[in-house]
């Protein structure tokens, strides 16, 4: 299976962050646009790194002692565009598209894949695709 696309990179982001607040500064078209290259679930990942990053911050902060008061000032402030930043320095895309494993995934595909069976129309049935 091919490396997701923008449209499918944003899907995968607005399905990793439905629960999460999100700050306003974060475009997730944008956002999704700097992650070609990166599998589905490399963007997951940098997705849970990003929200993560909120909870260790304010985890710190009660450590100190800084954190009091009421409820509504003791909830975690909205995932940011720099938090998404730092989890990208942290999460490189895991495959090389010029790497050897995705042209042989590519070569099976071309071979035995989804699309060569689509186009013959000698087999009838389910298709079927090799994932990575």
């Amino acid at each position: 299976m091919d490396l997701p696309d923008a449209a499918t990179r944003e899907e995968i982001l607005r399905v990793s962050l439905a629960i999460n607040r999100i700050s306003p500064d974060v475009n997730i078209t944008r956002l999704a646009a700097t992650l070609e290259g990166y599998s589905g679930s490399d963007i997951r990942e940098v997705c849970r790194e990003a929200v993560v990053r909120v909870s260790h911050e304010r985890a710190g902060l009660l450590e100190k002692g800084f954190v009091q008061g009421s409820i509504e000032e003791s909830k975690l402030r909205p995932v940011c565009a720099d938090d998404f930043k730092v989890a990208m320095q942290k999460l490189k895309a895991s495959v090389d598209e010029s790497g050897r494993e995705l042209q042989r995934v590519v070569e099976w595909n071309e071979k035995y894949g989804e699309m060569k069976r689509s186009s013959s129309n000698r087999r009838k049935g389910p298709n079927l695709s090799m994932y990575i």
